[in-house]
């Protein structure tokens, strides 16, 4: 294979400085990245057969042995105090404990996790140290000394014997039978040594001696725990003295129609072999019948054998997209001079092909959207993700319409893109270099040529170990490292090897060094911006590498965003922050479980960024929050406008870029707003990937007792797929349809008394007795707050500091009359915070009717010199926690807000307080449902409150009180205090994404000024 000059002269610069080290360890230099590491290359695992190598099962070959499990285990703050003799196989490690491999020692009871974003955490007073690239601290640079045994099978006997660590942070010296093989650092991609000639017969030991913190560290600066160990699999392979080194596949396709498939091969073998061997290769399709082979002999020229095949054209290819994700199988076969196999390898093999046309990122000539989400590596084992969370990962990706992962920040476990290739996600592949702790000014290490050995190392290493895999549509340079010299030549490099995908760099913004203008967090105006932009020309798809920040209760404007994507052809959507909270479950001294996050571990002055690493699609188990259903329908790729009601007649748009509508089952129907379907049926539709047609239903007469009605619609594939079922909903639209608007449902007649009671000190309504039975716990007063969400806290306009500047937090009601009968009351008050100051006026009036409703009109008038924004504008009360049954009519079933809320679809729900409260690792505000027509709070026995509004309204009901809510910061402080607290609003904010992003929207704001609102409360039978 060919190796580029730049590539040969980075191995002089990556040994020698390190030798000439005198003053301090290896672990101190930014040139020591590796000793004796054997070149990067893809997997060439060997199977014993063409059958096990096409299923990719690598970890049952018996050319593979395992070395995870337990490891003795040695750990200390400072080097000095390390046992320095420990890999000497006459070390006795009887004393020590045993550790899991792999899997961080932070979360096995060994130092401190530490999270921080933008920061070193070692730049910090607590580690003595500010940053000084390339030194880290020294006495404070925690230890663990690690040695285990393992026994090399007979059968490898006179066979090379490769150690690989694929993931070890942050920096490590290794040794085999007390020999030093090498050292490593660069924690994010394999690092292998040969030691055939280390092993022996029997016992062997392998020893890591690993420092938390190294020179490798200022690239290392991700917004993640930061933490420590081995991490990611350690195994053995054997191959044959003479092996198969490396291959490159190329499986594109032409550029004129995009359905002939091109196929090429480079292959290297390294090794000494006696005769002429022969390289052979098959590729077969899906149904494991040949479709392409070959065989070379191999003329020996020394050691290295570059041995390039002829390229070979498929007609009628089988493409491989995120749609459709047709994998061919390619069998490498090496053979001796007897013609029998000594090698076997290969991989899966994708036909597509990736870039940029006509200023438009295409796979297969067709231009794409992103429909993405960041994904950083997590569990509760740390960085460590075992293959069941891996696939339950692509599970809910899949099931939730995204196409596209963005490896964030770095190379992920090889078994990833084998996923990620089957399965069909397209991949951002991003090396690991981050070094935002330097700022992107003249400090930054891109602009550092002294580090330019470390940046291109990692660059090829991740280019090297997984450029066959189709799956990768894009490859990154790194992730918030400045711009400037080092980019530019990891550019240059990758330009010179890869041909068939683009190259991004968020911090290139438009200079040459990006084939992607990928900036983060930008809103719909510069989107609109950047594709109305002239000067300079626009020549680059827009593709934001992270965008609506999912941090608590987020993930409000994707709609806006959507539209966007949707309608400008040169902004192509892009990738969420992120994928997964990266919090951990503990238990607190009463047995109470919660979340942690950054400072929850080491002393109280540990450096930390609090719970800003909590902002993820799904929980840290993998339990989708509420905003993961918004990009599901955000996302989706089939959506519907109802362009005529009386006939319903629809227009639908294929979003699909490879498929055809007919793959898809319409299900509808119109159901009534008293929850009984009035008609229904299926269709299959035919409409070409990107076009859109016009389907029509029929006319429909409501029945005279429906108000209104809503037409749903509902799409399930034909034929089942990976995670896909042939019932499960892909895409759903919904429209209302007016209908007998002077109906009005029959009221059960009330055989209690229903008495009321107003306060004279504050006009709230004090109390609501039904048949002798107190049916509220606190008064029901007026609210304009809500508990705090962490967008709220991070808001530009308004938010959080506005609200509590203000005192809306704490407000008080002084009645400045109150009028009252028995069947009625009137109050005027003013509203007062903490401080006394008055912060508006508002008037109740209560009519209690005949029937036992009592109607409450509010009247607010805000004093705007001193409230500048508004949370909500609403009631509030409390009930006693036996009132914990919710029915309503409105978006469902899951939590909605204004600006969050298309993925909701209006109906009749059933459903309890507790399944409303959603446990966010910080605990805020949650519950609310938006759209609503009515609701009620009962008991198991049916008895309870009803409410409803003259017009929709928005609710939630949570099982704490607003004060404990807010006040807590995990949710082991939440306490049930025997209440549930109701809100009932006339207006409430939308969520936003201001803690990394747009605020919220102006449309979706609550505007200051007067408001007059009606609710009207009545007993349940």
């Amino acid at each position: 294979m060919k190796k580029t000059l730049l590539s040969l002269c980075l191995t002089c610069l990556l040994t020698t400085p390190a030798i000439a080290q005198t003053v301090q360890p290896e672990w101190q230099s930014q040139y020591a990245i590796g000793k004796n590491k054997l070149a990067p290359h893809t997997y060439i695992w060997p199977y014993a057969n063409a059958d096990a190598a096409g299923e990719g099962n690598y970890e049952q070959s018996p050319y593979y042995m395992s070395l995870n499990g337990k490891w003795k285990f040695h750990w200390v703050k400072n080097p000095d105090h390390r046992p320095k003799d420990f890999y000497k196989p006459s070390f006795y490690t009887g004393g020590w404990a045993d550790i899991d491999v792999p899997g961080n020692w932070e979360r096995q009871g060994y130092g401190t996790a530490i999270y921080v974003n933008e920061t070193y955490e070692f730049d910090d007073p607590l580690f003595n140290f500010k940053k000084n690239p390339p030194l880290v601290p020294y006495a404070e640079n925690e230890v663990g000394s690690y040695r285990r045994m393992f026994t090399v099978p007979a059968d490898w006997k006179d066979r090379r014997i490769v150690i690989c660590c694929e993931g070890v942070i942050s920096f490590y010296y290794i040794w085999v039978n007390g020999h030093m093989l090498g050292y490593n650092q660069g924690s994010k991609t394999p690092a292998e040594w040969d030691i055939t000639d280390y092993v022996q017969a029997g016992e062997n030991i392998v020893a890591l001696e690993v420092y938390r913190w190294s020179a490798g560290s200022y690239l290392e600066c991700q917004d993640m725990w930061r933490l420590s160990g081995i991490e990611r699999d350690v195994y053995l392979y054997s191959t044959p003295r003479q092996f198969i080194a490396d291959y490159k596949v190329t499986s594109s396709l032409d550029k004129k129609e995009y359905k002939e498939g091109f196929f090429g091969l480079d292959v290297t073998v390294e090794g000494s072999a006696t005769g002429v061997s022969t390289l052979a290769y098959s590729l077969e399709d899906t149904a494991g019948k040949t479709i392409l082979q070959n065989e070379i002999p191999i003329k020996n020229r020394g050691l290295s054998n570059s041995i390039i095949f002829d390229e070979q054209s498929l007609p009628g290819v089988k493409r491989w997209s995120a749609e459709h994700p047709n994998l061919y199988t390619l069998i490498l076969t090496l053979k001796d001079d007897a013609g029998h196999i000594t090698h076997l390898t290969g991989c899966k093999v994708g036909f597509r092909t990736s870039e940029i046309k006509d200023g438009r990122f295409c796979i297969n000539g067709v231009p794409i959207l992103i429909k993405g989400a960041n994904r950083h590596e997590h569990s509760q084992l740390g960085r460590t993700v075992s293959k069941e969370l891996m696939e339950e990962d692509i599970r809910l990706m899949k099931q939730h319409n995204l196409n596209t992962v963005r490896n964030s920040h770095y190379p992920t476990h090889p078994y990833w893109y084998q996923l990620c290739d089957r399965y069909g996600l397209y991949v951002i592949d991003e090396a690991n270099i981050e070094s935002h702790g330097m700022g992107y000014g003249p400090a930054s290490l891109a602009k550092d040529s002294t580090w330019l050995p470390a940046h291109m190392d990692r660059t090829q290493r991740m280019y090297e170990r997984a450029k066959n895999h189709p799956g990768i549509v894009i490859w990154s340079l790194g992730n918030e490292a400045g711009n400037g010299i080092n980019f530019e030549r990891t550019y240059d490099w990758m330009k010179s090897v890869e041909t068939t995908r683009p190259i991004q760099y968020e911090r290139a913004e438009q200079n040459y060094n990006t084939d992607i203008y990928c900036r983060m967090y930008r809103s719909v105006e510069e989107l609109l911006a950047y594709a109305r932009q002239t000067e300079p020309k626009v020549y680059r798809p827009f593709i934001m590498t992270e965008y609506l920040h999912a941090m608590g209760n987020s993930g409000g404007g994707l709609k806006e965003y959507m539209d966007v994507f949707e309608t400008e052809p040169i902004v192509q959507g892009g990738c969420i922050w992120d994928w997964v909270d990266q919090s951990f479950r503990e238990i607190d001294a009463a047995g109470r479980w919660y979340w942690t996050y950054g400072g929850d571990y080491g002393p109280k002055n540990v450096p930390s960024f609090g719970n800003f690493c909590c902002n993820g699609l799904v929980n840290a188990v993998r339990e989708p929050h509420p905003h993961l259903l918004e990009v599901k329908k955000a996302y989706q790729y089939i959506k519907t406008t109802l362009i005529d009601k009386s006939n319903l007649t629809l227009s639908i748009k294929n979003w699909y870029d490879f498929t055809n509508l007919n793959a898809y089952t319409l299900h509808w129907q119109v159901v009534g707003d008293h929850g009984k379907v009035i008609t229904d049926g299926t269709r299959r539709v035919d409409a070409a990937p990107h076009a859109t047609v016009e389907v029509t239903l029929g006319a429909v007469r409501l029945p005279s007792d429906v108000r209104e009605a809503y037409l749903n619609l509902s799409w399930t594939s034909v034929d089942a797929a990976p995670f896909i079922n042939t019932d499960y909903e892909v895409a759903y639209d919904q429209f209302v349809l007016s209908g007998n608007k002077n109906y009005r449902a029959p009221e059960t007649k009330l055989s209690g008394k229903v008495e009321m009671n107003i306060d004279p000190a504050t006009g709230a309504l004090h109390s609501y007795i039904y048949n002798g039975k107190e049916l509220l716990v606190s008064p029901v007063t007026l609210s304009l707050y809500r508990p705090v969400t962490d967008n709220d806290n991070r808001e530009k306009v308004g938010g959080a500091k506005a609200w509590k500047k203000a005192g809306l937090d704490q407000l008080t009601q002084r009645a400045l009359t109150v009028k009252t009968s028995t069947r009625s009351g009137r109050a005027e008050v003013e509203l007062l915070n903490v401080r006394g100051e008055k912060v508006g006026t508002a008037s109740f009036i209560y009519t209690l009717k005949k029937n036992g409703e009592l109607d409450i009109q509010t009247h607010f008038v805000p004093d705007t010199t001193v409230i500048t924004s508004l949370a909500r504008v609403g009631l509030t009360f409390e009930m006693p926690d036996a009132y914990n049954q919710v029915s309503y009519l409105g978006r469902g079933e899951h939590e909605t807000y204004m600006d969050r809320n298309q993925s909701g679809k209006i109906g009749i729900y059933h459903t309890d307080v507790e399944r409303m409260f959603h446990y966010y690792v910080r605990p805020q505000a949650t519950g609310n449902r938006t759209d609503v027509r009515w609701m009620q709070l009962a008991d198991e026995a049916g008895e309870g409150l009803a409410f409803r509004s003259d017009a929709s309204f928005q609710f939630s009901v949570i099982p704490f009180t607003d004060e404990n809510l807010d006040a807590a910061t995990h949710i082991n402080q939440l306490r049930r205090e025997g209440v549930v607290t109701v809100h009932l609003d006339a207006a409430q904010a939308g969520v936003g994404t201001a803690t990394c992003g747009p605020g919220v929207l102006p449309q979706y704001r609550v505007p200051v000024q007067d408001y007059t609102f009606r609710f009207t409360i009545r007993p349940l039978k």
